[in-house]
Parts: structure tokens; C-alpha cells; sequence
């Protein structure tokens, strides 16, 4: 059995939201994955937390299902439906604890905060050009983190430059949604990220969570040294985050959902039952089984609530 969800945040595309589902289901008939009509049950479809959505549960053997997400991604990739297609063969439940481990730049906020920092100091084409240098494949994320906040040593005072970056510090839109429902589901929220946890306490001052792991920069006198406090969290300290907190809370891996936007996340990804590409970079998306790029952040939420529905 498997789960076909399709989903979009732009309500104009209503009037045609059945025509795109009809695109993915005669594909899947085409390919020989479904045979009857029988093979299709048509859950729910209508429009809830700012979504237009449709859910069906597919009679897809699980063993297939890898197989068939492959295709069907191959296939949507040559035409844009314009909404996100999400095929599943299990779905975190609410009826157990769960966790959900999020990137902080990009997906928790809309904002790059070294980059924005370095605005502020009058530094940011310092510190772009070594960003550059770093997707170039010239540098690994450690060493370009350490160039970079290099570069953020100043006489400035540390509070004010970080309060005015916070004043600009855009949630991502859903986040009100996602994080007080899991919360209210008694679930595990958390952000791993490789910016800065001078940064992070404000998401965790507005919503409590239970999980952070990030970089720390040294502020001294209330000035920016230019140095990271301790090991500098990348990718593997990402992944490795996530696997600490399954293992401090007791959670299944079968309940565990990750969200990230950017290279340094594929490794916590891809170790998530449930791992998203969030409006994420063509190589997150190729590389991730799931993405999410015409929704926002409550169109997670939709999908373990339909799921908790007719469980």
C-alpha cells in the first residue's frame, strides 16, 4: 500500500487540481503500477491550513513503492504541475511520539544569518565571495564557516548588530502551524543547523524546543572575536544530532521527519523516515525522496493529520 499526496500552497490552481492528479495516476497506469480502478481509493481532497490538497491511498506493494518514486519523479521532472507530489510508503503517526529536526537558514527563517550579520558590519562581499569559493567545491563547510566568521570580527557591539539581524528574521511561513501542533502531539521539535545559535533563541524563545545543534560564535566584551566556540557542526554533526536525539528520547526512526534546504542537510535527510527538501537547491531535491517546493511548512502538518484520520 502507498500514500499519493499532492499538494500546493497557490490557490489559483484549484480549478485544475484534479486534471494534475489525473496526470500522476494515468502515468502510474501507463507504467503498470496500478491496474483497476480499484487500485485507487480517493481519500480526501480539498483545501485546509492555506492548502489545496488531494490524498489517496494507492494499491501499490510497499517493496514497489521506491521503484515507482524513482519513475514518477523522473517523470514530473520533464513537466511542471506547479504542486508538490509526494508518494509514501509510511507516514509518521500522531498516535505515538515523534521528532522533527529542522535547518535553521532557509527553512526555519528566511534569512541567511551569517550573510545578514556581515551585512550589517559592512562585510558581506567578504564573506560572499568565500561562500562562493565553497560551492565551487574549493572549500568543505568547516573551513569556509571559519573564514567566514572571520571575517565578522568587530569593535561593533555584538547585541545590537545581532538584535538588528533578528529584527529581519522572517519566519517561514507554515512554522505556526507545524511546530505548536507537534508540540501539541507531545512530539520532538528541534533545529540542526551550522548557523548560529545566537540566532536560534529566538525561535526557541517564541516555540520551546527540545532539540538545538549549532555553531556558537565567541563574543567576548560584546564583541565578535571572529572564532566559533568548539566543534563546528556541519553535515555529519547534523545527521549526528538527529541520531543523538532519537536516542536520548526514545524515539523510533519511523517517527522522525527532517527538513532542510541545502547540501549540508542531505546526510540527516536521507537517515529521516520522513526526510523533505524544503524549497531546496536542485541537488537536495535530486538527491532527497521527498521535496517540497509549491508549499509551505503547514502542508507537513496536512499530511500526518490526513494520515492520523484514517489511520
Amino acid at each position: 500500500m502507498a500514500f499519493l499526496f499532492l499538494v500546493s500552497d497557490n490557490f489559483k490552481l484549484a480549478p485544475l487540481f484534479e486534471s494534475k492528479r489525473q496526470v500522476v495516476l494515468s502515468f502510474l497506469r501507463e507504467m503498470g503500477f496500478l491496474e483497476q480502478d480499484s487500485d485507487v481509493v480517493k481519500l480526501q481532497a480539498g483545501c485546509r491550513y492555506g492548502h489545496i490538497f488531494s490524498f489517496d491511498k494507492l494499491n501499490i506493494k510497499e517493496e514497489q513503492v521506491r521503484e515507482v518514486r524513482l519513475k514518477l519523479k523522473e517523470f514530473l521532472s520533464k513537466l511542471d504541475l506547479e504542486c508538490d507530489v509526494l508518494l509514501l510508503s509510511k507516514i509518521p503517526s500522531l498516535k505515538e511520539r515523534g521528532i522533527l529536526i529542522m535547518d535553521m537558514d532557509m527553512t526555519t527563517v528566511q534569512i541567511e544569518g551569517i550573510d545578514e550579520i556581515a551585512r550589517v558590519l559592512g562585510v558581506y562581499d567578504e564573506v560572499a565571495a568565500i561562500t562562493a569559493n565553497a560551492m565551487q567545491g574549493h572549500l568543505d563547510f568547516a573551513s569556509s564557516l571559519k573564514l567566514r566568521v572571520a571575517k565578522l570580527k568587530s569593535q561593533e557591539s555584538a547585541s545590537l548588530v545581532l538584535n538588528q539581524v533578528k529584527s529581519i528574521m522572517q519566519r517561514t511561513q507554515g512554522l505556526e502551524v507545524l511546530l505548536p501542533m507537534l508540540k501539541s502531539r507531545s512530539w520532538v521539535r528541534g533545529i540542526a543547523s551550522g548557523g548560529f545559535t545566537q540566532l536560534i533563541s529566538e525561535i526557541d524563545k517564541e516555540y520551546g524546543l527540545e532539540v538545538i545543534k549549532a555553531n556558537t560564535l565567541e563574543i567576548i566584551d560584546d564583541k565578535f572575536t571572529g572564532k566559533v566556540v568548539g566543534e563546528i557542526v556541519d553535515a555529519k554533526g547534523k545527521r549526528q544530532a538527529l541520531l543523538q536525539a532519537l536516542a536520548d528520547f526514545k524515539i523510533n526512526t519511523l517517527q522522525s521527519i527532517v527538513i532542510g534546504d541545502g547540501a549540508n542537510d542531505l546526510q540527516m535527510i536521507k537517515e529521516a523516515s520522513l526526510g523533505i527538501a524544503y524549497h531546496a537547491k536542485p541537488k537536495v531535491v535530486q538527491e532527497a525522496e521527498y521535496a517540497l517546493s509549491y508549499s509551505n511548512l503547514a502542508a507537513v502538518w496536512l499530511l500526518l493529520e490526513l494520515n492520523h484520520q484514517i489511520a
